[in-house]
């Protein structure tokens, strides 16, 4: 006989668990559904503990997957999961009784369903609101005005992001660049250096972390609305290449790595070089060709000379010729 199943929402099921130690659902095959998010971990047991969402995003609990489920799944990708229960042994942090879902089987995975809540759809439409400035234009300006673009970097407390993107920056003279120290998996931390920092004489931002675990936090609605307030453009190098978070999408210009945001600043300088030496080679070129002009003036002036002195001596050979004819006919 099989066991029947009942469809339930993320934010339904903590709500039934918010206050109680138990439930009509203890022991229930239920079906749940939400957006899977990995994070990242280290398999415990005989379990992964990552997480599913609701649609809002909102909502979230923890969920166990066995090596074999995890496998079949993409971060931020809707599925519906069928599994049950599990009961944590402590309470949270906001007193509340700990508790799991355990998925025993993958149901459905629904590719329509986009990870974007309402309040991050705002968010969106807020940054299209402003304008996108174009970042190489304002590097590049201020390298050919013989300026030193200011450029405050942050990366985290511990991170190795700066010699990544530091490797592939090879001519760093051309920028002032101010390192800045952060706990990049603190929200509050990000938050408290972007509203006390001064970024008065600052021509650009730039936030980078590697991936791995923790990435969630630059999905905060707090922190990509303080961010798209700033005063100067900011770009973002987040993450691996399968990562994409709210705050990337609101930046200026985002990078999939740290790596690539040091290529970026090193392209700005390479091409300022090239049309240096464009500009070089046409002054060069233009140097030559007055060099030109001026000897074939000179060789022009010559030839002048030459006829006109050619020219006087013909003119009295002929006049010296007739008084002699005139003379020998008048004698």
């Amino acid at each position: 006989m099989q066991e029947k199943t009942n469809s339930i929402l993320v934010s339904t099921l903590l709500t039934l668990y918010a206050n109680s130690l138990s439930s009509t659902l203890d022991g229930q095959m239920i079906v749940l559904e939400g957006f899977y998010s990995d994070n990242n971990g280290r398999l415990y047991g005989r379990y992964f503990y990552d997480e599913i969402l609701d649609k809002d995003k909102s909502h979230k609990i923890t969920a166990q997957f066995t090596e074999s489920l995890k496998t079949k799944l993409n971060s931020g990708s809707y599925y519906q999961f069928q599994g049950f229960i599990q009961k944590g042994q402590s309470i949270d942090n906001d007193s509340r009784l700990k508790v799991f879902f355990r998925v025993t089987k993958i149901l459905k995975h629904e590719e329509k369903v986009q990870i974007v809540s309402k309040v991050e759809y705002d968010i969106l439409r807020a940054r299209f609101d402003r304008d996108f400035p174009i970042i190489q234009d304002i590097l590049l300006s201020k390298i050919e005005r013989e300026q030193k673009p200011i450029i405050d970097i942050i990366t985290g407390v511990q991170s190795t992001s700066q010699e990544d993107y530091s490797n592939q920056l090879h001519d760093k003279d051309y920028y002032n660049i101010r390192h800045h120290k952060c706990n990049l998996s603190s929200k509050d931390a990000i938050l408290e250096f972007l509203n006390s920092y001064n970024f008065a004489n600052s021509d650009l931002l730039v936030i980078i972390r590697g991936g791995g675990s923790g990435l969630e936090v630059f999905n905060e609605i707090e922190l990509c609305k303080r961010a798209i307030e700033l005063p100067i453009p900011f770009i973002t190098g987040i993450g691996h290449e399968e990562d994409k978070t709210l705050l990337q999408r609101v930046s200026d210009k985002a990078f999939s790595t740290p790596t690539a945001v040091g290529v970026f600043l090193q392209k700005v300088v390479s091409s300022h070089k090239e049309r240096l030496r464009l500009v070089s080679n046409k002054d060069l070129e233009m140097q030559r060709f007055k060099k030109q002009v001026e000897s074939e003036k000179l060789l022009l002036t010559n030839q002048i000379a030459l006829q006109k002195k050619t020219l006087i001596i013909i003119s009295f050979t002929v006049f010296l010729a007739v008084l002699i004819i005139t003379f020998l006919l008048l004698k």
